[in-house]
């Protein structure tokens, strides 16, 4: 039997939080897949150090990459496919360049910027004095996963903004959208995704005081208020056809512009006037079963099966 290797990030289960725990359920999820599509499914931690010799030692037809972290960075994370594509074994998702381009927002933002495509006006420590024009803005980290470190605190001046960067290295100011937010899955090979039907996230029984904003709290505690009010809604009105084959477009935009591959998602948030903002670009988003790609496959009548396989076909070009 052809052999896989998923390589997941290497966390301590003792003292890992929620998000990064996550990674032993895509892991388990991922090889029940891979060994129901008739390969020998071996899981193992990403390490620099060891990765090349173990490619080495068990020679495997593909890797499945679920590594979102090395040496505790997101923003390290291109260098597991780096590896990979050193030891000229295919390997799932989307290549280095595209986890480079994609990590560090801020470059995300001037990539998106330039190439026309609408992002909340943004600023950083060193530009505050460009003016916040009569904005309010979230403190977001530059280099994780926007819920990790982001608080529901809007800032209208540049005093507080400033003192909120200074007390957070890697922190960046985004122009608060407020609006509707929507996550938007993608699959396929470069230059060719399939759009996956559109998730809104519906912010239900939601305190009037608070901001709708999918934060760490709404994300991953499940035993948080914000956990179970935020939910993934795949029915929409006729009047929102036009938004909606917008936000289509733009997706497959950023997945050309990002040279994304295999599966990507991106988070949108839409104004009250209708006018949609991407958020960020995710490469490799989560996969496991209660993930919202994976509820958009099967919104899409696909079977873990199916989409497994397709992932690997798209990525790997292997059938």
């Amino acid at each position: 039997m052809k052999k896989a290797l998923i390589y997941h990030t290497d966390v301590d289960p003792k003292t890992a939080s929620p998000d990064d725990l996550d990674v032993f359920e895509e892991a388990k999820f991922i090889s029940e897949i891979v060994s129901k599509l008739g390969y020998d499914p071996i899981q193992k931690p990403f390490s620099v150090k060891r990765a090349a010799n173990e490619i080495k030692t068990i020679n495997p037809l593909f890797i499945f990459n679920l590594v979102e972290v090395v040496d505790g960075k997101e923003s390290l994370s291109y260098l597991a496919p780096e590896l990979f594509e050193n030891t000229g074994v295919p390997y799932t998702g989307c290549t280095k360049d595209s986890f480079v381009k994609a990590a560090d927002k801020l470059s995300a933002k001037k990539i998106l910027t330039n190439a026309g495509i609408n992002t909340p006006y943004y600023l950083s420590l060193n530009n505050l004095s460009n003016g916040l024009e009569g904005k309010s803005f979230l403190v977001k980290s530059s280099i994780d996963h926007a819920s990790k470190g982001l608080v529901a605190t809007l800032h209208k001046t540049e005093d507080s903004l400033r003192k909120a960067l200074q007390s957070k290295s890697d922190f960046f100011a985004e122009e608060y959208i407020d609006g509707r937010e929507f996550n938007i899955s993608a699959i396929g090979p470069v230059k060719n995704c399939t759009v996956l039907p559109l998730a809104e996230i519906v912010f239900k029984d939601w305190k009037k005081d608070k901001l709708k904003i999918v934060d760490y709290e709404a994300k991953w505690n499940a035993d948080s208020h914000e956990y179970h009010a935020t939910v993934r809604n795949f029915d929409f009105a006729k009047e929102d056809e036009d938004l909606l084959n917008s936000l289509r477009s733009m997706c497959s935009a950023c997945w050309d512009l990002f040279d994304l591959r295999g599966y990507a998602r991106v988070d949108f948030r839409v104004s009250e006037k209708g006018v949609p903002y991407v958020l960020e670009i995710n490469a490799n988003p989560c996969i496991s079963p209660d993930a919202g790609f994976i509820a958009a496959t099967q919104r899409a009548g696909m079977t873990y099966e199916q989409t497994i396989k397709r992932i690997i076909r798209d990525s790997c070009n292997i059938d």
